[in-house]
Parts: C-alpha cells; structure tokens; sequence
C-alpha cells in the first residue's frame, strides 16, 4: 500500500471519529433535553457553539499549520477534541455544556484545513477530487451512520447518556497515536519551515510564510464562493444533524431505534455521496456537479417536510437516505477541491479553512440558534423547511464559480486561464498593443 493510501485511511478514520463526536450530541439529545430540561432553543444554541469556536479554531489551526507543520496540527487537535468530547458526558446544566461543547469546537475546528491541503498534494491530481470526498465523508459515514446505532445501543445499555460520550472519545485517541508513528509532513510546508531554519534562505522564507495569508485566499474568485456558499450549506448540515432526531421522535412518534435506523441511512447516504460525487466531478465538473445535488438535495428536503406523520419508517429511511446523499455530495467540492485547486499549493489550507471557517460562524453556529428559535415558535418542522430552502440558495451561489477539474479542464474548448481565478482587481494589468499612425 502506497503512503498516500495509508495516510488517507488513517486520516479519514480520525475525521470520521471527529464526526461522532460532534454529532452524537445530536442524536441522543432527546434523552439530554429530558434529563436537563433544555428548550429548543437551547439545543440550537447547543449545536451552534461548536461551530461557533469551530469557526475561529478553523482559521488559527490553519494558519499555524501551514506556517509551523499540519502533521502536528492534526495530531494535537485530535487528541484535544477527543478530551473535551470525554468531559462532556461530565457536565451539569446549560453553562457547563456550552463551555465544554465550545472546547471542543476549538480543536475539532483544527485538523480539517491541514488534513484536506495535505490530501491535495500528496494523492494523484486526476483522483484528487474523490479521494478528498472519502476523506470528508468519513466525518457522516462514522458520525452518522455508524454513530446512530451505536450511540442508541451504549444509551439503551448504560440507562444514561453520559457514558456515551466516554466510550466514543476512546477510538479518537488511538488514531492520533497511530497518525503520530505514520504521518510526515507535506512537502510544501517541510521546505517552508526548512528555508526558515538555513540563515541563506531564511529571509526569502520569512516573506514567504509570514504574509498576511488571509488577503492572499482572498483574491481568489472560488474562495470567495466558496466562503458564501459555506453558510447555506453548513447551515444544512448542523439543522439537519441537530434536529432530525427531535422530528422524528416529536412529530412522526418514532422510537430511538427506528430513529437510529433513519438516521443511520442518511449517515450512509452521506458517506456515498461525499465519494461518488466528488468522483463524478472529476469527470463532470466540479461546478456542475455542486449545482446538480444542491438541487436535489433542497428537492428532497422539501419532500420530507411535507411528509405526514404517520408515513412509514421505509419511507422516512429512503428520504432520509437520498436527503443526506445529495446535501453531503456537495462537500467535496465546495469545501475542499473548488478552493484548493483554485489558488498555490503553499497557501491551500487557508484557502480551505477560510470558508470552512465562516460557514462555521454563519451556518453553523447562527442558523441553529434560528432554526430552534422557529422550533419553539412555530413547531419542529420548521428547521426542516429552513434546511432544506439552503439547497436553492447554494444552486444560485455555485452558477459563478470558474471549473477547476483537470479532465473537465482538458475537454473544453475556452478553458479559463489563470488569471480568470482571480477576482477583476487583482488580474494583471492586459497590454495594448500601440498602433503606430501613418504618415
């Protein structure tokens, strides 16, 4: 097995596991809410501080990654988030889970950026896409459709939630240890930080690294897309995740096993479409591909919101499944790919993290905080209708973006030059050609 090979399985396992901690909140919350007298709105407010934190995490990790190494980004942030998903099964009332759920965001928010800028150079360009996508995916195939059952099963045994979170945290600790004794650094950030430490090229280092970053992902027209594409879809994500459970259960009356089992599906239909999309884009285009699921997922969304209670749970499953493949087949692309194949290599995990990191703010941590404010005003099927509503606006938002898949790129007639990646005012200056005048 080739390193890229091992470095990806190995990578996906602890996203995957970042995952279940950040979304088996989520799903046992009908058992917290009952035994900590949360309202809707403090659910919403309980999903949305980890993206809150996640969001400013996101950029300080990325940065420092990129600047002083991701291998050992990844390996702290790792560890840490495993920590703070233990303390959770811990705390007592509102303030101690906002705290600790806030700690965690802190350090899930770290491996993300370096991990996908990592993937992107040492896995082959023409796979690039989709092997991102199984990275990305693992973090709904574990959290999601291995989590649910699981998460269900540990309740159903222990009587109690609070072991939940102790057994869960343990896997992410193992593969830290095992990322630690595997993973070297990429080569464009080890030839950074070499040219910092030799006094020759120290200088020429120095320039390099210590740009202000920020304003260089900045010039880049499918970062910016991409960073306002991230609050519809990561608004999608973390109302779906965060209130799933509570529809099923509050208006369907379904038990928490047959919840675990429709949750699950949508886990799995995550995890196929974060890989066979992102694999279909390497053929199909990346920005076709976004606009394709954006719609479909909004379409499906919209199906389940009008499905009456009562509907069967082989229903409920197959839209749950269809919803989840079509919502999370958009990540690949937008998050990871779009941005990375958009700007240098030297700068890619700040162009990942930045939209990762405003979806965090935006999507994640206000659009919760709404759609529970909406759940105890007007029901529970109302964040359903919000997340679903997010599909159409990342349909309008993915129409600007400028194609960046190599095989899309070699079968196009007026493929964009380098200069169309950049935003009007930072492309440079064209030169006109003087006509001299007759005499």
């Amino acid at each position: 097995m080739k390193y890229y090979q091992k470095l990806l399985i190995l990578l996906a396992l602890m996203w995957g596991f970042v995952g279940i901690q950040r979304i088996v909140v989520s799903i046992i919350m009908p058992a917290i809410q009952a035994d900590m007298k949360f309202t809707y709105t403090d659910v919403g407010k309980v999903v949305a501080v980890t993206g809150f934190v996640w969001a400013f995490g996101q950029l300080l990790w990325s940065a420092l990654g990129d600047r002083f190494g991701r291998r050992r980004v990844i390996i702290a942030c790792a560890v840490l988030a495993s920590v703070f998903s233990w303390i959770t099964g811990l705390v007592h009332g509102l303030g101690q889970m906002l705290l600790v759920r806030g700690g965690l965001g802190l350090f899930e928010g770290g491996p993300v950026a370096p991990a996908i800028a990592t993937i992107a150079e040492e896995a082959p360009p023409r796979r690039r896409a989709m092997y991102q996508g199984i990275f990305l995916g693992a973090f709904l195939f574990i959290g999601l459709f291995v989590g649910p059952p699981v998460a269900v099963w540990l309740l159903q045994k222990f009587g109690s939630w609070r072991p939940v979170f102790f057994v869960i945290s343990i896997p992410g600790l193992l593969i830290s240890f095992l990322l630690a004794i595997t993973m070297r650094e990429s080569p464009t950030v080890a030839k950074a930080i070499k040219a910092r430490k030799m006094g020759d090229q120290a200088r020429e280092g120095e320039a390099h690294t210590q740009k202000v970053r920020l304003v260089d992902v900045l010039k880049y027209k499918n970062v910016i897309l991409s960073t306002v594409n991230s609050i519809p879809v990561m608004a999608w994500l973390w109302i779906f995740t965060g209130f799933s459970s509570l529809f099923l259960t509050r208006v369907h009356h379904l038990g928490m096993q047959q919840v675990g089992v429709i949750i699950a599906a949508s886990g799995l239909g995550a995890f196929l479409g974060e890989m066979s999309l992102g694999a279909i884009s390497d053929v199909l285009g990346r920005k076709a591909t976004v606009i394709l699921a954006a719609f479909l997922s909004a379409c499906f969304g919209f199906a389940v919101a009008l499905t009456p209670p009562g509907a069967s749970v082989a229903a409920l499953t197959a839209l749950f499944f269809f919803w989840g493949m079509f919502g999370a087949g958009i990540y690949p692309m937008y998050l990871a790919t779009l941005p990375a194949e958009s700007v240098p290599p030297e700068i890619a995990g700040t162009a990942v993290g930045l939209p990762s990191a405003v979806g965090e703010l935006l999507g994640a941590a206000l659009m919760p905080t709404i759609a529970g404010l909406l759940a105890d005003k007007f029901g529970l099927v109302a964040p359903i209708w919000m997340a679903s509503a997010a599909g159409i606006v990342i349909c309008l938002i993915s129409l600007f973006y400028v194609e960046t898949a190599p095989r899309r790129l070699a079968r196009m007639k007026d493929k964009p030059a380098p200069e169309d990646y950049l935003l009007r005012r930072f492309r440079p200056a064209k030169e006109i050609a003087v006509v001299p005048e007759s005499v």
